[in-house]
């Protein structure tokens, strides 16, 4: 494979980062790690630094989020040296197969390479219900597209999404009292771009649309399958629709 650039962003994530001292030197390809770093100030610049070797080059590069997810990775890869570009978030860990398929991969130029998310909630594996669909494209060349949406970003891209059928975890839910945190500033930002773009709230959205969030993810998307994780999470995505309708009709009424 070309060599691989991996563009994080972090904010505070030094927990998250101990786990990476274990694979992140396994991708035998990867000779940059390039690092947009929200003001951090725990020992997240500190781990990082122990990356640094005579192979692996990190970057860091201090700028403020200002709630833009978007654009902030966008700095970031006009960054990166190279042209192929592995994005993770300091919560995500490929597993074992994942990292020898990215080390065997011919990349494409026209292509980009969606990988398959679980969610590890206090060790109960979630696949079904909101990660039955989660499959973001994770490797791509960055001459190809940009990030858009300031929250939950995508890679915005003409070319071809091809599915690795390879899996990443992600521990993004360390417990329910962050993961509610996490929910409540999220549906804020949300909120605000639909207030933006002057998006209305009608109370039969504020009624229908979290029922309809559970009823999807519950029943339709299987997550009764994921157990009484899957029911936690069905119930906790119902309420961040509620809060991002809520909050949208607050900021109407100013």
């Amino acid at each position: 494979m070309n060599n691989l650039s991996l563009l994080l962003l972090t904010k505070n994530e030094s927990e998250n980062l101990k786990e990476w001292g274990g694979w992140i030197n396994k991708l035998t390809n990867l000779d940059e790690i390039i690092v947009v770093d929200d003001f951090s100030t725990d020992d997240t610049k500190k781990i990082l630094k122990t990356f640094n070797s005579e192979k692996l080059s990190v970057k860091i590069f201090s700028r403020k989020l200002n709630d833009d997810f978007s654009n902030q990775r966008n700095f970031g890869l006009s960054k990166c040296k190279n042209d192929w570009i592995l994005s993770l978030d300091a919560d995500e860990i490929p597993t074992t197969q994942t990292i020898g398929f990215i080390n065997i991969l011919k990349p494409v130029i026209g292509q980009n390479y969606t990988f398959k998310r679980n969610i590890i909630y206090l060790g109960h594996k979630i696949s079904f219900g909101q990660c039955i669909n989660d499959m973001p494209i994770k490797l791509f060349n960055k001459n190809e597209g940009q990030y858009t949406n300031p929250v939950h970003e995508i890679w915005s891209s003409s070319a071809e999404s091809i599915d690795s059928h390879q899996i990443i975890n992600h521990f993004s839910i360390k417990d329910l009292y962050s993961f509610l945190e996490k929910i409540n500033h999220y549906s804020s930002i949300r909120a605000n771009q639909l207030y933006t773009n002057r998006h209305h709230p009608h109370l039969w959205e504020i009624i229908l649309f979290p029922k309809l969030k559970f009823l999807n993810l519950y029943f339709f998307r299987l997550g009764f399958l994921d157990g009484t994780a899957g029911i936690i999470l069905s119930l906790a995505m119902s309420l961040n629709s509620f809060l991002i309708r809520a909050k949208l009709w607050h900021l109407s009424q100013k």
